[in-house]
C-alpha cells in the first residue's frame, strides 16, 4: 500500500471495480494540487503556477457540473461562505478599477468553490493528512535549497531568514507552523485512523519541519509554535496517555525556560526578534501607519468600499499608496491586516461576510470537537487560531488562491459533512448509485 493510499484511505465496498477508481484519483490529484499551489510552493514557476490553477479550475467546474444538484445543496447548507465572494463580485459595479476587481473576484469565487468541493468530498482526517504530507515535501525541498542552493533563486531573504521554495521567509515559517500542527494531529490519531507507515513518515518530517521553521527566522510563526502545541495537547488530552501528557507539558515548560538561552547561544537577540515579530517600534514596523491609511480610506467609503483590490491599482489613490510605500508596503502591497483590507475593498458588506464566515467556522469546529472528540477537529481549531493571528499582522485571508482561505473553507465544509455522514449508516467513503448523487463518487 502506498503512502498516498494511506492518506486517502476510506472504507470501500468489495464490489468496487477498477473503473470506479478513476474519479477518486482525479479528486485526489485535485486535492494535492490545490494544497500545493495555494501554499505558494510553486511561486517560482511563474506562469507554471497559473497553469496549475487553471487546471484546478477546469477539473472543479467539470466535477461540479457532473454533480450540480447535490453540490448546490451542499452550498446552500454552507451558504455563509458565499457572502464574502458575493461582496467581492458585486463591488465590480462601483470599483475604481473594474477589470482588476473582476479578475480578483473570480479568483476568490473559484477559490471558495474549489475548497468547498474538496471539503465536501473528503473527511477532516484526509484533509489533515494531505496538508501534512504536502507541506513536508515543501519543507524538505526548502532544506535541500538551504544545504545545496539547488534552485536558481536566492536562499535567504533580505532579513536573513531562509526562503526555501517560497517567495518570503514568512511564507516558509507559516507553512512550517501549519505542518507541525498537522503532524502532531496525525501522531495522536489512533492506529485505525492513521497507519504506522504514515506516522513514521510524518514523525521523520517533524524535526525537519521544526528546523525549517527556526531557519526561516519568521518569529511570529516561531512564537506561535508553543501555544499551538499547547492547544493541541489541551484539545486532545483524551487521546494522550496521562504519563505522555505530563512529559509533553514538561518539555513545553523546559522549552520556554531554556529556549531564550539556546537562542542567545545561537547569536539571536531574543528581545529584538520578538519586537521584530510584532513591530520593532511603536509603529509596529510601519503597520500602524498602514492601518491609519486604511482607516482613512474606509471612512470615506464606509458602506461599499472602493472595489475589491482597486485601491492598489486605481490612480485616484496614488497619494495614499505613496504613503503606504513610505510605511514599508513595498514588497507586499497590503495593509497587513485582513479585516482592514476587506473594509477598504468591499466595505461593510465584505466585513460582515468575512466575520460571519470566520465566526461560523469556529462554532462549527467546536461543535464537531464536542460531538466526536476528533483529533482532526482539534487540529482545525488550532489552524483557525493560527490563521487569524497571522492574518491580523500579515497579507493573508482576503485574496484569491490563498492558503488560509483554502484551509478554512475546506475544514468548515468538511466538519459539517462529517457530522451528517456520521448520522448515516453509510461510511463517508462508500460510493452509492451515481443517480443518487453520492458525496463520494
Amino acid at each position: 500500500m502506498s503512502l498516498a493510499a494511506d492518506i486517502m484511505r476510506q472504507p470501500v465496498p468489495k464490489s468496487q471495480n477498477r473503473a470506479g477508481a478513476f474519479w477518486p484519483f482525479v479528486d485526489m490529484s485535485l486535492l494535492f494540487l490545490v494544497v500545493l499551489a495555494s501554499s505558494d510552493a510553486l511561486v517560482h514557476l511563474g506562469f507554471g503556477q497559473s497553469l496549475v490553477w487553471l487546471l484546478c479550475y477546469a477539473v472543479t467546474l467539470m466535477r461540479v457540473t457532473m454533480m450540480w444538484p447535490v453540490i448546490f445543496e451542499m452550498l446552500m447548507r454552507n451558504r455563509v461562505i458565499l457572502i464574502y465572494p458575493a461582496a467581492c463580485l458585486a463591488s465590480v459595479l462601483w470599483s475604481y478599477t473594474p477589470t482588476t476587481t473582476l479578475s480578483g473576484a473570480i479568483q476568490i469565487c473559484m477559490t471558495f468553490l474549489i475548497a468547498a468541493y474538496l471539503g465536501w468530498r473528503y473527511s477532516l482526517e484526509v484533509l489533515v493528512k494531505t496538508v501534512a504530507c504536502i507541506l513536508i515535501v515543501t519543507v524538505v525541498l526548502s532544506l535541500m535549497h538551504w544545504a545545496t542552493g539547488i534552485f536558481p533563486w536566492r536562499v535567504y531573504s533580505d532579513a536573513g531568514g531562509l526562503v526555501g521554495v517560497f517567495s518570503h521567509k514568512n511564507m516558509l515559517g507559516q507553512r512550517a507552523l501549519f505542518c507541525v500542527i498537522a503532524i502532531i494531529a496525525i501522531l495522536m490519531m489512533p492506529k485505525w485512523r492513521a497507519s504506522g507507515r504514515l506516522k513514521l513518515y510524518v514523525a521523520g518530517g517533524l524535526m525537519l519541519t521544526i528546523m525549517a521553521l527556526f531557519l526561516s527566522r519568521s518569529m511570529t510563526s516561531v512564537l506561535l509554535l508553543f501555544p499551538a502545541f499547547g492547544m493541541m495537547m489541551l484539545f486532545c488530552r483524551r487521546h494522550v496517555p496521562q504519563h505522555v501528557f505530563v512529559v509533553m507539558c514538561t518539555l513545553v515548560l523546559a522549552a520556554v525556560a531554556l529556549g531564550p538561552i539556546a537562542m542567545s547561544l545561537a547569536g539571536i537577540d531574543l528581545v529584538n526578534e520578538i519586537l521584530g515579530a510584532v513591530g520593532k517600534d511603536a509603529t509596529l514596523t510601519g503597520r500602524t501607519e498602514l492601518w491609519h491609511v486604511a482607516m482613512e480610506v474606509s471612512q470615506e467609503y464606509p458602506l461599499f468600499g472602493v472595489g475589491y483590490g482597486a485601491f492598489w491599482q486605481a490612480p485616484e489613490f496614488s497619494y495614499q499608496r505613496l504613503l503606504t510605500q513610505h510605511a514599508g508596503a513595498v514588497t507586499s502591497v497590503s495593509f497587513h491586516n485582513f479585516f482592514l483590507e476587506i473594509l477598504v475593498g468591499t466595505g461593510v458588506l465584505g466585513a460582515i461576510g468575512i466575520l460571519a464566515f470566520v465566526g461560523a467556522t469556529l462554532r462549527r469546529l467546536i461543535t464537531h470537537l464536542r460531538a466526536t472528540g476528533s483529533v482532526s477537529s482539534a487540529c482545525g481549531l488550532v489552524f483557525w487560531f493560527a490563521i487569524i493571528l497571522t492574518s491580523l499582522l500579515g497579507p493573508s485571508l482576503y485574496r484569491g488562491h490563498e492558503f488560509m482561505f483554502v484551509l478554512m473553507v475546506m475544514f468548515f465544509v468538511s466538519a459539517q459533512e462529517d457530522l451528517i455522514v456520521s448520522a448515516r449508516p453509510r461510511p463517508k467513503g462508500a460510493p452509492v448509485d451515481v443517480n443518487n448523487y453520492p458525496q463520494d463518487i
